[in-house]
């Protein structure tokens, strides 16, 4: 697959599109697929305003669509669902999170840079670049990434699992965070944990990254340890936390999410044998 920028609709090739209402995606429950043919749909021609190319695969040109400003009434099919994305990433495959995740991010790019910051006008699509540009100033407006860290902080079997507010009842997580303008992903990680549940960590190891599309995300994933304390929660972000032994664990993100990743990449080093 061959990821791309464009906006321009391609006549002469086939086409697929991906189809958002805010933070929904659509599902099309007789091809069980997020993949739409645009010749069984009917869209209002407002559309073609909220739709961005993010990748060609097998000379098919696939397509963003965002319909929260157009209305979801607009489009003609009865069998589609609308599922929250944060419901469907988990049952995604590696190459359908990766597109999925590109699809809302470009999106959030791409309608929320419509006008020029400096003067108002239209902003124009240049081809070349792949990137918005006003002529008032020729400064390409690129995607924008925030990087954030995520990590697991363990001990021996041990692991330190928290409960945002946001979270649904009984879901716990690894510890993550933004990183602020002129730290390391390393200095965030200390200061997040810190922060979250004033414990001091050291021991630090890198693991992976993924994107995450919130809107528009790069998760550095890591492992650290703490060998004593007992997590505060800040009562701001963090609700409850606590250490879990790795065999009896609350419910956790699924495989799919790095932070599930990191949990079950921790559990099978640390797991003895039969």
């Amino acid at each position: 697959m061959m990821l791309k920028r464009f906006i321009e609709f391609n006549k002469n090739k086939q086409n697929l599109f991906i189809l958002f209402n805010g933070d929904s995606i659509l599902y099309d429950n007789p091809t069980k697929s997020f993949l739409f043919n645009p010749e069984s749909l009917y869209l209002d021609s407002r559309y073609k305003d909220y739709r961005i190319g993010i990748a060609v695969k097998d000379d098919v040109y696939i397509y963003a669509i965002q319909l929260k400003e157009i209305g979801i009434k607009n489009i003609s099919n009865s069998e589609i669902d609308q599922i929250d994305l944060r419901f469907m990433l988990p049952q995604l495959n590696s190459n359908e999170f990766q597109l999925v995740s590109r699809a809302k991010q470009l999106l959030h790019w791409y309608t929320s840079n419509r006008y020029c910051s400096y003067c108002g006008s239209i902003n124009i699509f240049e081809e070349k670049e792949e990137a918005l540009v006003c002529n008032c100033n020729s400064v390409f407006k690129y995607p924008t990434i925030s990087p954030c860290i995520i990590t697991l902080v363990t001990n021996d079997t041990k692991i330190l699992l928290a409960r945002n507010k946001l979270f649904p009842q009984g879901m716990f997580s690894a510890l993550a965070g933004f990183i602020e303008t002129g730290e390391s992903a390393e200095e965030a990680l200390i200061r997040e944990v810190k922060e979250e549940v004033n414990l001091d960590i050291e021991n630090i190891r890198y693991y992976s990254s993924q994107s995450w599309p919130f809107p528009s995300q790069l998760m550095l994933g890591y492992f650290c340890e703490c060998k004593d304390g007992s997590p505060e929660p800040d009562g701001e972000e963090i609700e409850e936390a606590a250490w879990f032994d790795i065999k009896d664990l609350p419910n956790t993100p699924p495989d799919t999410s790095i932070a599930g990743k990191l949990i079950k990449s921790y559990i099978e080093d640390h797991s003895q044998p039969l």
